[in-house]
């Protein structure tokens, strides 16, 4: 009899799991479970406390959900990888363990960790295995006629609606229960846990509730999502990020309750559709870090980056973060990141284009703050989205794309419903005045608590464009 250990990390759920299922194929084996606390290391990849406090959180569930199969999960707190690669090779000594599994993670850092693990276990004799679960398709399976994978998002989404078409994912059925009686549950306890401060109305949880929220969405807001899925006073995105980050619900189940609603529309359909496109975006950011890792090290693949004269002026960064810009669309949305963790995918956009392209400052700045706030954070997407609103990174247009704040505000919250709700010291503000509120502030001579605009849009635009422009000539 083999004794299996599933070591957890961004799978934090027991139905569709690779590693779980097949640790649990044989019914002679023992399993057991272990995840490894790294917050040193989380800080150094500023992962934020929302985040980490609903990790927590749904390890606990997860703990509970694993104690019905009979499988006992253990958990550690270590600094760093280093440390927690030390630790999981004790741990596999101490309690006789024969073989591991676990699926894979592909920053760089993690890659680097997991190849050290499968060094060191395979010299105690140990059996390791790896599985690509996080992702719909197996890296190095989209190339080009050049057996190159592809830089451009347009050209890797056909070719991924092809594979797609041909052979739809499979999910993995829950383990059955092991035969062996359960050990004594060890109690989580996690340093820092003591601030958990997220928002458990908005996001509840455990692996049931991802669910329902998913069916919720299908059955219920899929069919417009292409209409309304740019309004964020609607609430008519999923709202399933801070799950898949943490594994709490597989990107295939998502693919396989999307096909389900619509299992009379032709497959082509689907696979066209919006929120599938947002599920292929996702994959796309995945496979640009797999293939090419200095996306890690906060490098873009274009060299003429590194030219550009950043501004970085501080006291327009610190406006930007605290929602103080006088751009009440820009700072609506930065203060429902501060105070919830999450933030609109519309107004992530907006907001990234308006730090890089107005206020000149360095990408990587928002990118980091961003992390550090997000219950969602998730290097690859978080990365990806930056370098694209960036415009040094995946966008497949030909002209750089910048967006003006007060017209995205007009056409996606014409009536500032999401606006007053974040920036209730505008409430008193008419709703034709409420993108530019200084104006009828000056007209009525009214006293508000409400910042100027920092900048002047139309200069900062031309500023930015020539920035670009010199970058590209040195």
């Amino acid at each position: 009899m083999n004794k299996n250990l599933i070591w957890f990390r961004n799978d934090l759920r027991i139905h569709d799991n690779k590693a779980l299922y097949n640790a649990c194929l044989s019914d002679t084996d023992e399993v057991i479970g272990l995840f490894i606390f790294t917050p040193k290391q989380w800080d150094q990849h500023f992962v934020s406390i929302k985040k980490i406090s609903f990790l927590y959180q749904n390890l606990i569930y997860l703990q509970k959900e694993l104690l019905e199969l009979n499988i006992n999960l253990y958990h550690h707190e270590s600094t760093n990888f280093l440390h927690s690669t030390e630790y999981l090779s004790y741990f596999c000594e101490v309690n006789k363990v024969n073989r591991v599994f676990y699926n894979y993670q592909y920053e760089l850092n993690e890659k680097n960790r997991d190849f050290l693990v499968t060094q060191t276990l395979s010299k105690q004799g140990i059996f390791v295995q790896g599985f690509h679960d996080n992702i719909l398709i197996k890296p190095n399976t989209i190339k080009n006629k050049n057996n190159q994978p592809y830089k451009k998002f347009y050209f890797f989404k056909k070719q991924i609606i092809d594979c797609l078409s041909k052979k739809i994912p499979v999910c993995l059925p829950i383990p059955k229960k092991r035969i062996y009686n359960q050990y004594n549950v060890i109690p989580i306890h996690f340093s820092k846990n003591n601030n958990i401060n997220f928002n458990t109305n908005l996001f509840p949880i455990g692996e049931k509730e991802a669910i329902k929220r998913l069916k919720h969405f299908c059955n219920n807001k899929l069919e417009h999502y292409f209409f309304k899925r740019n309004f964020p006073y609607l609430n008519n995105t999923s709202m399933l990020s801070p799950y898949l980050s943490l594994g709490v619900i597989s990107i295939r189940f998502c693919l396989k309750i999307c096909l389900a609603k619509y299992k009379n529309t032709p497959l082509d359909t689907i696979l066209n559709s919006s929120w599938i496109n947002e599920i292929i975006w996702r994959e796309f950011y995945y496979h640009l870090l797999i293939n090419f890792p200095i996306l890690s090290k906060s490098q873009s693949l274009l060299k003429w980056e590194k030219k550009i004269n950043w501004e970085n002026n501080i006291n327009y960064f610190n406006a930007w973060k605290n929602g103080e810009t006088g751009f009440p669309i820009i700072d609506a949305a930065m203060k429902q990141l501060n105070t919830t963790g999450w933030m609109h995918n519309r107004l992530r956009m907006i907001t990234s284009s308006f730090l890089v392209k107005n206020l000149l400052i360095d990408w990587r700045k928002g990118e980091k703050y961003f992390m550090s706030n997000l219950i969602d954070g998730d290097y690859a997407l978080n990365n990806g989205g930056w370098q694209w609103s960036a415009s040094i990174g995946s966008d497949s247009t030909n002209y750089i794309r910048i967006f003006n704040p007060s017209r995205q505000s007009i056409i996606f919250d014409k009536s500032g419903l999401f606006i007053k709700k974040y920036l209730p010291e505008l409430k008193i503000i008419p709703h034709n005045y409420i993108h530019n509120p200084h104006e009828w502030i000056v007209h009525n001579n009214y006293k508000i608590d409400y910042p100027e605009p920092i900048i002047n849009y139309k200069y900062s635009k031309k500023k930015f464009l020539l920035c670009y422009k010199l970058a590209k000539l040195l």
